[in-house]
């Protein structure tokens, strides 16, 4: 009998507290109307969809802004792959006029070591 006495309590107290939430809301109701009720409630739909729209708005703009800075990237690593290409051909010319001088130099020292 000790142990049922507690549960039953609770129930008792669980079935005090719906009740009394269910007053409570048919008071709301009938005080407030459902037109009242329900225009609460869509304003505060309305005003998380509108904060959901702007949070959308942004992030659109911020992928439309990266996407830009990634094209001007890409334009400006395509120019430097192409000076870098530019620049090696000169490096190879330069080389190739350096060994040739060298060439030029040597025949010329033993040129001077066979008739001297």
């Amino acid at each position: 009998m000790d142990i049922k006495k507690p549960i039953v309590d609770r129930v008792n107290n669980f079935n005090m507290e719906q009740t009394s939430l269910l007053v409570i809301v048919t008071t709301l109701v009938t005080a407030l109307g459902i037109k009242e009720i329900w225009s609460i409630v869509k304003k505060r739909m309305d005003i998380k969809a509108q904060k959901d729209e702007r949070n959308d708005e942004f992030s659109i703009k911020v992928i439309e802004e990266l996407k830009n800075k990634i094209d001007a990237l890409e334009h400006k690593i395509d120019a430097l792959i192409k000076e870098n290409t530019e620049l090696h051909k000169q490096v190879a010319k330069m080389e190739e006029r350096l060994l040739q001088n060298a060439r030029k130099k040597s025949a010329r020292t033993q040129n001077r070591k066979s008739n001297g």
